[in-house]
């Protein structure tokens, strides 16, 4: 089995790893390939680990910063190419790594995959027909257009007549799915992952002068740690494991939302405004596990929990993550 190469480059540390790529002055983690067939997944990273939610657009910044807890005002490099091509790679590394993630765990099923002839869609399918049918949508119309680079992932799908189309099927299933499930048996190694998630919190301009601080709201469904609608559902549900978990859970409403004051003085808030910072950084440290759900098909969704490593939220004024503005913890956000 081709051994998964996971590698961590911190640039402005100076700190560099075999196999590893960088990005920019960025932090990124690169999925090595099994072959030069594949295509490398890049994702971005925080303080080393993989970084889901909202990711760094790697914006441009202005001059004009102050000393001391420090606010840039962004601009954004969308005329850039090397800011299009990072953007590029960062969501096409996520769009893989789901891919990849869904492929290790419809592995179960690949024994009904029909390698031999194409599944024709009928209304009185058997079960075993329906798994394969969907399995062959997966890896032709995702797999081998996204992770795979050689010519017989790009025809994969392709054909004149139902013979070529037919030959190019057998030719991409006989070379590269094997190395494919093999590949995919490294993401996740123990069923879990330990990452960073970020989310925002919207302060806006409702200052409320009694309370010294603004209310604002954070989602307990993470619905951003893999790409939807790769023809997989990838979902995560938070499962609470520690006693500030639980007092959490009891307090979201139905859209798994909870609302607390963020405490800002009145100097602060109103050099926020000032600055157009209208958005804060949330950054949490997860753990993401698969569930114990079965599967009773492969287009059934794909389960997984989330519980959190820590209590802390650490705010940031930019996506970035560079500017640290303070920590809070989730154990408050219940008092």
């Amino acid at each position: 089995m081709v051994r998964l190469g996971l590698c961590i480059v911190f640039c402005f540390w100076g700190v560099f790893h075999s196999y590893a790529q960088a990005v920019g002055d960025k932090e990124t983690l690169v999925y090595q390939v099994p072959s030069d067939a594949y295509v490398s997944i890049t994702l971005q990273t925080h303080q080393g680990l993989p970084r889901f939610g909202v990711p760094n657009r790697y914006q441009g910044q202005v001059a004009g910063q102050r000393q001391g807890m420090r606010s840039v005002r962004t601009v954004r490099g969308s005329g850039n190419p090397e800011t299009i091509e990072k953007n590029r790679n960062v969501t096409s590394g996520k769009i893989n790594f789901s891919l990849l993630v869904g492929l290790k765990y419809l592995r179960p099923f690949m024994g009904d995959l029909d390698r031999e002839r194409l599944t024709t869609l009928t209304s009185n399918m058997s079960e075993k027909e329906a798994n394969s049918a969907f399995l062959q949508r997966f890896l032709l119309h995702k797999f081998a257009p996204n992770l795979c680079l050689a010519e017989e992932c790009k025809n994969a799908n392709q054909g004149k007549n139902e013979f070529e189309r037919l030959r190019n099927y057998r030719s991409f299933v006989d070379h590269f799915l094997d190395p494919l499930l093999d590949w995919s048996e490294n993401i996740m190694e123990g069923d879990e992952l330990v990452a960073y998630h970020v989310s925002i919190l919207n302060i806006g301009n409702n200052y409320d002068f009694d309370k010294k601080g603004y209310t604002v709201y954070h989602s307990l469904a993470l619905n951003n740690i893999f790409t939807m609608k790769q023809g997989i559902l990838n979902q995560v549900v938070f499962k609470p494991v520690k006693p500030f978990e639980v007092a959490l859970q009891n307090s979201v409403d139905r859209s798994k939302t909870i609302e607390f004051l963020l405490q800002l003085d009145e100097p602060t808030a109103e050099r926020f405004q000032k600055e157009g910072i209208r958005r804060l950084y949330v950054v949490k440290k997860i753990k993401v596990k698969r569930s114990n759900k079965p599967m009773d098909s492969a287009s059934a969704v794909i389960e997984f929990n989330y519980a959190h490593e820590s209590a802390d939220l650490e705010i940031y004024t930019d996506e970035a993550l560079k500017q640290h503005f303070k920590t809070l913890s989730l154990a408050d956000l219940t008092n």
